[in-house]
């Protein structure tokens, strides 16, 4: 099921959420890139770059990416979040396929790596965000410094985890 809004309509999809499995690095590489995609500000760069897009194994064996699947166990969105130190943990990527943004599915994925990261002990998610700023803020997540990425200038935000 294709999310898109529509006007009166409200659509919440509560996803399933689970470990990567090993062998899905492909398939997530490649949603992200769709993702990515929706980003008019990068699509030219992830075209000359595309060595920029990349899940490492290490990532998938750690258990630090989750994806969320829909009915048929087809991956609809992932997070990546690594723990940095034991205080913070880096969401260090959040992709939503476009066919299922607007639907919870990242807002669902930014809960589930907050309860994770706090259940490890963590006191804080920190996120490098761009264009998705406006999403994080509406998350819970506040400005904390100016960042820059492989193709300019970002922000750096932080949440608090309750404990």
């Amino acid at each position: 099921m294709a999310c898109r809004p529509r006007l009166l309509t409200i659509v919440v999809v509560v996803p399933r959420i689970r470990n990567a499995a090993a062998t899905e690095a492909p398939v997530l590489e490649a949603l992200q890139r769709r993702s990515s995609d929706v980003w008019e500000e990068y699509r030219e760069q992830l075209a000359a770059h595309p060595d920029a897009i990349e899940l490492p194994q290490a990532f998938i064996d750690q258990g630090w990416v989750r994806v969320a699947v829909d009915v048929e166990e087809t991956p609809v969105g992932f997070a990546v979040v690594v723990p940095t130190n034991r205080h913070v943990h880096e969401l260090d990527g959040l992709f939503v396929d476009p066919n299922h943004m607007f639907c919870g599915i990242g807002r669902a994925l930014v809960e589930d790596a907050a309860v994770r990261a706090s259940d490890q002990g963590a006191e804080a998610l920190e996120v490098t965000a761009g264009p998705a700023q406006p999403f994080y803020e509406r998350l819970g997540f506040q400005l904390i410094g100016g960042a820059q990425t492989r193709f300019g200038p970002a922000v750096r935000m932080r949440r608090d985890l309750q404990r």
